[in-house]
């Protein structure tokens, strides 16, 4: 008996995580920004405790007669103890803003698809309204010289509805006979607050993995130079 035919039409990419209005992924970003310099504030702080003891002990033996080489044992293992005692008490504190932030991170899943381009924002915009019907009604035997004019005057007039309409039509082609780029006019008429949302969503990610980062360096008590180049990316990145 044949097998059935394997079915290769791709799966819709669902999400139980909540879509973010505009306005609330540039606040989170704000919030998660804030976070993540309270973090790093707090790893300079339990750095620089050990440090300090260190440099107490060394400063209490320093005229004491020791050799150099036993205040110098002395010191280190001074700030050793005092990195462990550091490191320890402040693990639930630590995993605690690190959890926060990747929380914000991961909210993001679903967003991050909806706003993956101008071209995806664009599509949504007038779904079910009257007017994006009435649009693509009367633009439905539209040419391409007809379709083009009505692309300039939606990017004109700043019409996303009417752009939508378009963008839906010319998709419907094949691709050599578009009359002009969906990416285009998407670009014109959503592109500034695309990327608006982009940025937010970039930045948030990245606050989370610097926090992730800092925190590896802080346990393992040295700098990762290939992690450091990454983030120095993302930053370049975002900035």
């Amino acid at each position: 008996m044949a097998e059935p035919a394997q079915d290769l039409t791709p799966p819709i990419p669902f999400s139980n995580i909540p879509a973010l209005a505009t306005a609330d992924v540039i606040s989170l970003a704000e919030v998660a920004a804030k976070r993540a310099a309270k973090f790093a504030s707090m790893i300079d702080s339990l750095e620089a405790g050990p440090a300090a003891r260190a440099a107490e002990v060394g400063r209490s033996l320093s005229g004491v007669g020791m050799p150099r080489r036993d205040v110098e044992a002395a010191v280190a293992k001074a700030e050793v103890a005092a990195r462990t005692e550091v490191q320890n008490n402040s693990t639930d504190a630590r995993w605690r803003s690190i959890k926060e932030l990747v929380a914000s991170a991961e909210s993001l899943a679903t967003t991050a698809q909806l706003w993956a381009s101008p071209v995806v924002v664009l599509a949504r915009a007038g779904l079910g309204s009257d007017e994006r019907t009435n649009f693509m009604r009367q633009l439905e035997g539209a040419g391409p010289v007809e379709l083009t004019n009505m692309a300039v005057h939606a990017a004109a007039t700043g019409n996303r509805v009417l752009g939508a309409a378009l963008v839906s039509l010319i998709d419907r082609m094949p691709r050599k006979d578009r009359p002009f780029s969906a990416a285009d006019l998407a670009e014109k008429l959503v592109g500034p607050e695309t990327k608006a949302v982009q940025d937010a969503i970039a930045s948030i990610r990245n606050a989370a993995q610097r926090a992730i980062m800092r925190n590896r360096e802080f346990e393992q008590r040295r700098v990762n130079p290939i992690d450091r180049v990454k983030m120095a990316l993302n930053n370049k990145k975002e900035a």
